[in-house]
């Protein structure tokens, strides 16, 4: 008993306050069951794949992307991708092939086209075929001797009446494009272009050909084609003739003597020399003998010039300027200079826009000033400051007739045009309808003079032989005076002033 007892004080006394020292179920002689298992989580629903759609900017291209299906979730199908694309706005340019595809084999988080619109196509620029030639090449050949032939040069092209000088290719309308979304893209018409119509021309009745008026011979100048017939001279141009004022092409047989003119708006050609006598041409010069300018003579040429040799007197050429020398002169050309023969330049001045060519610039006595100038050209400025007023003047007139339109249209609509106001209404669209032709004109001469003001102050000027000392270059603002003899070189204007280089 003693034992049995001390276990029990034993163990009382190590038990906690509030704990009775027996086991649950110790009253019963029974444990207490442990408590069910939780049932584990229902599994996670299924996810289906989804689509995305992306349409670029322009509207030109849509893509779709797929996020991939979870938990044994379901792939889009075909008729749901289509629904897609539907919702999205896409009603054009579907790809059924690529979206089947999609739909039996999808890929997942990638970008993929599915429609494509169509962009529009531009109009292209209405086209001028010219079927005379514009610019008669007046390249006289050189003799075995150095002497300049200008016998057989093709100064003159001749045409008769009604036949085609040129052709025009009309414009087209562009081809619309569609987006993606069905929305039409509208293309940008080509532009129209005017006919180079000059004297004795005439559009023909379909509005594509332009044709000759008259009988006679070729004249490109101011952007224009002329057809002009020939005043012939059979000798010499001088008091049995008089002066000659002609519109078309003037031919000399003989020479044009001393204090005597000719002016023309076309062509002149002269077998024999010129004489201290002035020459206005508005085509192309030939002047077979050669130029004795003296103090008074000159010549003002609006195309190409060809002359046997030039002494004194001054010229002004827009175009080219063949010769065999140049001495004491003044020469401004608004193309290049180029000496064969002797090829020389010796005192003077001599200016072209774009190059001089020659064999021998300046002399070996320095006192003998000679002076060359390339790159500038004084005329193209003053041409493009008119022309570009002339613009401004016409396109401030056209707007004002433009609203002079619409205010009387609006009166006409409530029936309030008197008599008076509907013939204006009729002289201002007839006015319209010209102003425009001539518009397209002038912005085309004034595109043209700009791109050639771009390359004002450069040009080249080419010694075959010899520039010798005391001969000054001029390239826009910069100078440079020689105080050497130079041989086989080429100045040239760069950052630095003018330059030289090898002949090349």
């Amino acid at each position: 008993m003693e034992n049995e007892i001390k276990t029990t004080q034993d163990n009382a006394a190590v038990n906690t306050p509030g704990q009775t020292g027996v086991q649950p179920g110790a009253e019963t002689g029974t444990q207490t069951p442990a408590p069910p298992p939780e049932p584990p989580p229902p599994p996670p629903p299924p996810v289906n794949a989804e689509g995305r759609v992306f349409i670029s900017k322009d509207e030109l291209e849509a893509r779709i992307r797929i996020t991939p299906p979870q938990n044994d979730g379901l792939d889009l199908s075909f008729a749901e991708l289509k629904i897609l694309l539907i919702k999205n706005g896409i009603m054009f340019g579907m790809d059924n092939e690529a979206l089947a595809k999609l739909a039996a084999e999808p890929t997942y988080d990638t970008d993929i086209v599915i429609a494509r619109g169509v962009n529009k196509r531009d109009g292209e620029a209405a086209e001028l075929k010219y079927l005379v030639e514009l610019e008669r090449k007046l390249m006289p050949k050189e003799t075995e001797d150095g002497k300049i032939d200008l016998r057989d040069i093709g100064a003159v092209q001749e045409v008769k009446k009604d036949d085609v000088l040129c052709e025009k290719i009309a414009a087209t309308p562009g081809i619309p494009g569609t987006t993606v979304k069905g929305a039409q893209i509208v293309p940008t018409p080509g532009k129209d272009k005017a006919f180079p119509a000059g004297k004795n021309t005439a559009v023909s009745a379909d509005g594509f050909k332009l044709l000759a008026s008259i009988d006679g011979h070729v004249s490109f100048s101011g952007n224009k084609i002329n057809i002009l017939d020939v005043f012939l001279v059979a000798g010499d141009v001088s008091s049995q003739t008089g002066n000659i004022n002609f519109s078309g092409n003037v031919i000399v047989r003989g020479n044009v003597l001393q204090g005597f003119t000719i002016s023309s708006s076309g062509d002149v050609t002269v077998s024999g020399s010129v004489e201290s006598a002035k020459i206005t041409a508005g085509g192309n010069l030939v002047i077979r003998g050669g130029f004795r300018g003296g103090e008074s003579g000159e010549l003002d040429v609006s195309g190409n010039a060809a002359c046997g040799f030039i002494e004194g007197g001054s010229i002004r050429v827009r175009g080219n300027l063949n010769s065999s020398y140049i001495i004491n002169s003044t020469v401004k050309c608004g193309g290049s200079v180029i000496l064969g023969g002797k090829g020389m330049i010796r005192g003077g001045a001599v200016t072209a826009r774009e190059s001089i060519t020659a064999n021998y610039i300046g002399a070996k006595i320095s006192s003998v000033l000679t002076v060359v100038e390339v790159g500038n050209d004084p005329e193209i400025l003053e041409r493009f400051k008119k022309v570009a007023e002339d613009l401004s003047l016409h396109e401030k007139n056209m707007r004002d007739v433009e609203l002079l339109i619409t205010t009387l249209l609006k009166l006409k609509q409530v029936n309030r045009l008197t008599p008076e106001k509907a013939a204006n209404l009729d002289k201002a669209v007839s006015y319209m309808s010209t102003a425009k032709q001539t518009q397209l004109e002038i912005r085309e001469e004034h595109a043209m003079l700009s791109a050639q003001m771009a390359d004002i102050g450069y040009g080249k000027v080419h010694v075959k032989n010899t520039a010798y000392h005391g001969t000054k270059i001029i390239m826009g603002t910069d100078v440079l005076n020689l105080h050497v003899d130079y041989s086989y070189v080429t100045f040239f204007r760069d950052g630095e002033g003018v330059n030289f280089a090898p002949f090349r």
